[in-house]
């Protein structure tokens, strides 16, 4: 690429053309009427009521692991790398068990996911809590990880299939994010009393269990259960080949890995920080003061209707993000920290919003829940290195180091979508447009979740 310069004018009009789509983003004031008519569609608030209860372990078992393990050994690098072990086999459980849950159905794979997930998330605590081989913890935890269901996933292609695609589409996705919010502003409190009020396995024993209930529970309730797409539809060569292979799908994971890494950083800093400040129990207010302000910016990003592509929104609200967490590193005192968390929460649900919305553009419809969940799974990958890095950086050098991490996270992922841009108009240019629909992620991070959806500017 060759450099050219810039004169003051270009320069003023280069910001002027990144402002003005913010600035002109127009609100639509009928959101939570059609909220109501989503929950009015026949078993819509019975399958999504029961998604909240099995997803409420996403928020805990994640945190519970690095709870539960720094304070049985005292060693943060153990607990990031435990907790690696649970979100890397996580991710690649998602892409795989989606990929047959489109093909055989829900009814048949859910109930054994949740039940082994289950199981081996009791033999962990066993194994933990008896001091068993750090390597036999290492296999137990990662198959709990693989056997993780992914609710999130299943509960949106409900809500799919009860709106044929209409519409309502769009309010019932923008809806599940406000739950998913909810479970990470619940799961990290009841997370942190449980262990250190109860007992610190205790978080992971209860995410099994509302788990294991609310994964069968949703299985159960077949009358909403979407068809199984046994093949893919007929057509040329782009509908046949993986998802990951579709033009930008794959700049797009590495900007989830970079948002994943803030994730899974930031909550072994927040665990490390506030046990240094001699209150290890204010770790789940202030992760879940971060997702409060991320259902607070997913609320308000969610509705409106926004000008600005998909690839430049990703670009810039991830800069955004990177800019907002530099203030974590220098923290005096959890208040202040608390305070820095929620400037920087705010902009974690429309990071996201923006980068599943770009995904589901960037895919064939019939490939949609494998698209989104390979980015979700980057995010996961990108949990697992934030988590490991920062136990190493906590132990050797402290807490504010785990959060510099978060700043290089937040960075790398708006440096790829930097570089993406090309890639992300093309595949813009060659999909016909189609109904906005949701940021699609329903496995474990130390931060919100959420599923609404963002505009094409199209």
């Amino acid at each position: 690429m060759q450099m050219q310069d810039v004169s003051e004018g270009q320069l003023c009009g280069m910001v002027h053309g990144a402002i003005l789509p913010w600035r002109d983003a127009r609100y639509r004031p009928d959101m939570f009427a059609a909220y109501r008519e989503a929950l009015r569609l026949p078993g819509t608030l019975r399958f999504s009521a029961t998604g909240f209860v099995a997803r409420l372990p996403v928020a805990m078992v994640g945190l519970g692991i690095v709870l539960l393990v720094s304070g049985t050994t005292g060693s943060y690098a153990a607990a990031g790398v435990l907790s690696a072990a649970f979100q890397l086999p996580a991710a690649l459980g998602a892409v795989i068990s989606s990929r047959w849950i489109d093909r055989v159905g829900q009814h048949r794979l859910l109930p054994w996911l949740a039940s082994l997930n289950a199981t081996f998330l009791i033999l962990f605590v066993v194994t933990v809590e008896r001091s068993a081989p750090f390597v036999l913890q290492i296999v137990v935890v990662a198959l709990a990880g693989i056997c993780q269901p992914a609710i999130g996933s299943m509960v949106r292609a409900r809500w799919a299939s009860a709106t044929q695609g209409g519409p309502l589409l769009r309010s019932a996705f923008a809806l599940e994010s406000i739950l998913d919010e909810g479970v990470f502003t619940v799961g990290p409190l009841v997370t942190a009393f449980l262990a250190f009020q109860i007992g610190l396995p205790l978080p992971v024993i209860l995410g099994a269990g509302l788990g294991l209930a609310g994964g069968l529970a949703l299985a159960l309730q077949r009358r909403t259960e979407p068809i199984p797409r046994r093949t893919a539809p007929v057509g040329d060569a782009v509908h046949h080949r993986g998802a990951i292979r579709q033009p930008g799908v794959l700049l797009v994971v590495a900007a989830a890995i970079g948002v994943g890494t803030v994730f899974g950083s930031f909550e072994v800093a927040v665990v490390a920080f506030t046990q240094q400040a001699g209150s290890p129990g204010s770790s789940g207010i202030v992760l879940a003061i971060w997702a409060l302000g991320s259902m607070l910016g997913g609320i308000w990003f969610g509705s409106r209707s926004w000008r600005m592509t998909l690839g430049r929104q990703v670009m810039l609200l991830s800069g955004l993000l990177a800019v907002a967490l530099l203030l974590a590193p220098f923290s005096p005192s959890i208040l202040f920290l608390a305070g820095a968390t929620t400037v920087a929460g705010v902009a974690i649900a429309p990071t996201l919003i923006a980068l599943f919305s770009l995904t589901e553009r960037l895919v064939p419809a019939h490939q949609l829940t494998e698209g989104l969940t390979w980015t979700n799974s980057g995010l996961a990958i990108g949990f697992s290195a934030g988590t490991a890095g920062a136990g190493l950086l906590v132990d050797a050098f402290g807490p504010a180091w785990g959060f510099v991490l978060s700043v290089v996270g937040a960075t790398l992922a708006s440096v790829v979508a930097v570089a993406g841009q090309g890639s992300f108009r093309r595949a813009d240019t060659a999909k016909p447009p189609s109904e906005p629909v949701q940021a699609w992620i329903d496995d474990p991070l130390p931060g919100p979740q959420p599923g609404a959806i963002a505009d094409d500017p199209r």
